[in-house]
């Protein structure tokens, strides 16, 4: 009976810990870019349903924002680019593993590198956003009416 707890215990253990580590595979974008929605059937959602480890929350916006996804992915991989480059010179480089948590289990880790590494790769994912939606590639999204700042730099959004 005790071996029969602890292999059962072991089971839930291992399973817990393997969700643990695909809740952050949206960053799995970036290691396999998402097609762009002209590429699929009005109504299918493919895209969505085969992307790995996504949680239901995640999936509910993809389906919701689906032409947003190629974009997501892109940013996903600028973010990705940043991480390596500012941490080359360490011992963990931001280095990628093959599987859908794209970084393994060191995001479980409460560290700097660990919240540089989420704060990066946000920033991405909305350039990429913000840039697409700049240039007339998103349909649900536009710019301000405002008037764009005089002193602002041209490349900036």
């Amino acid at each position: 009976m005790p071996s029969l707890l602890l292999l059962f215990t072991a089971a839930l253990l291992s399973s817990w810990a393997q969700l643990l580590t695909d809740a952050n595979s949206w960053w799995s974008l970036a290691l396999n870019p998402v097609q762009r929605p002209e590429m699929f059937i009005i109504g299918a959602q493919p895209v969505c349903s085969q992307l790995p480890g996504l949680s239901p929350g995640q999936r509910k916006l993809c389906q919701l924002y689906q032409e947003h996804m190629a974009y997501i992915g892109e940013g996903a991989k600028t973010g990705i680019k940043e991480c390596q480059h500012q941490f080359r010179q360490r011992r963990w480089n931001c280095s990628t593993v093959d599987n859908a948590s794209v970084f393994g289990r060191v995001m479980q880790i409460g560290s700097r590198e660990t919240a540089f590494t989420y704060a990066v790769s946000a920033a991405g994912v909305v350039n990429a956003i913000s840039r697409a939606c700049r240039e007339g590639e998103l349909s649900t999204c536009g710019c301000s009416r405002t008037a764009r700042p005089k002193d602002l730099p041209r490349d900036w959004l």
